[in-house]
């Protein structure tokens, strides 16, 4: 049904919506718990949670039961005259028990088209409500249906703000508005102090990711984990002709995106510039001969691969044989008290030497301290990168 941000068809026959549908969490279910509540409470064919972002309606969770009244999750239709945009405003009511008696709903498009009888509906937050709707008109339906929505809608809130289903909007606006900023991170020599490289870093001004990590795993959780990917290593794509001479640029990508044909058909396309790629713990690999293909696509090209949180564990391990990387980056817990820990300095020294053997570049993440750096340096580590060394910024004044 178009003015609530869905479509009459059956989700089987319907055209794909704009974004993979989201994975099903526990907040999800107990949303979905909560909508059917209210559905069957009211006598009514389908409850939903709907948003407005910007000028168009996406439909977050339903439930229905037996309606012509179905709708794709997540799909976006135009907000301006919807019945949601309208109940919202307030230019309608909250609740009619026969929209075809109203004179604003029996003209709407959507009441004409679509044949929407009867609905109710509460607001839950910024831009979202909850709504019941049935395709014919349902006696009795009155201010006691909008007083008991609002109840559920106090709860739901609790849910979306704390759940995935709040982090999707944010998400899809991060997509689609690029809600984002590259910086870029030095990394240097730690015997001469000299930049080698710079690492770009994605950073999101949206409070509800208070750190990178926090909106890559939300993406993932909304199936767009790689859309992501593929949209902030554009980006900083975008800047390799800024590079100074001499300097490799690193960008972050997780291996589902590493498999992904059009994420590695880019990276080719800027293989003539000094390039490494970092493969993030975002996802786990969990199919290392699939991976195998496209990284030696990517070392045939000239382009490095890294391995990130090398020590990290006996997995991590297995993943450095399985890889092969030229570089490999020691693992800021590692780092972090290496001049203070004497197994910390075992192990940091075994790893220098194992990277020796191996002919394998090292690069110690997170130095922070002086006695770090120090230590690191006597250690025979060859290169680093922190705030003591250099802190993200945009390229040019990094």
């Amino acid at each position: 049904m178009p003015g609530w941000g869905g479509t009459l068809e059956s989700t089987e026959t319907a055209s794909a919506p704009s974004f993979p549908r989201p994975r099903v969490s526990g907040e999800d279910l107990e949303i979905r718990r909560l909508l059917r509540l209210a559905r069957v409470h009211l006598g009514m064919e389908l409850a939903a949670v709907v948003e407005v972002i910007r000028d168009q309606v996406v439909l977050r969770a339903v439930d229905c039961g037996q309606t012509t009244l179905n709708f794709l999750l997540d799909q976006r239709l135009p907000a301006e005259g919807s019945y949601t945009q309208r109940i919202l405003a307030g230019t309608v009511p909250a609740h009619l028990a026969d929209t075809h008696w109203h004179p604003v709903t029996r003209d709407l498009p959507a009441t004409r088209a679509h044949g929407v009888g009867s609905y109710a509906a509460a607001p839950i937050g910024a831009g979202l409500l909850l709504i019941c709707a049935s395709g014919v008109g349902t006696p009795g339906l009155d201010e006691r249906a909008t007083q008991f929505l609002a109840l559920l809608a106090e709860v739901v809130n609790e849910q979306v703000r704390r759940g995935p289903l709040g982090e999707s909007g944010r998400i899809h606006e991060a997509l689609d508005g690029a809600r984002f900023r590259m910086v870029y991170q030095p990394i240097v020599n730690l015997e001469h102090g000299g930049v080698v490289g710079y690492e770009a870093l994605a950073r999101f001004d949206d409070p509800g990711f208070p750190t990178p990590a926090h909106a890559f795993e939300a993406a993932s959780r909304a199936g767009v984990g790689v859309q992501l990917e593929l949209l902030t290593m554009r980006s900083a794509l975008q800047q390799l002709p800024a590079m100074p001479a001499g300097g490799r640029l690193n960008v972050n990508l997780s291996a589902e995106a590493l498999m992904t044909p059009s994420v590695v058909e880019l990276v080719l396309r800027h293989a003539h510039y000094p390039l490494s790629v970092e493969i993030t713990e975002h996802t786990q690999v969990r199919d290392y001969a699939s991976l195998s293909e496209p990284l030696e696509h990517l070392r045939r090209a000239g382009v490095e691969i890294v391995v990130d949180d090398a020590g990290a564990g006996f997995a991590n391990f297995v993943h450095l044989l399985k890889l092969r990387p030229s570089v490999m980056k020691l693992d800021i817990e590692i780092v972090r008290g290496v001049d203070q820990d004497p197994m910390r300095l075992a192990l940091t020294r075994s790893l220098v030497g194992f990277a020796l053997e191996a002919k394998v570049a090292l690069v110690a993440e997170g130095i922070e301290t002086d006695g770090e750096l120090q230590t690191l340096r006597s250690l025979g580590v060859p290169f680093g990168q922190g705030f003591i060394v250099g802190r993200p910024a945009d390229l040019p004044a990094a």
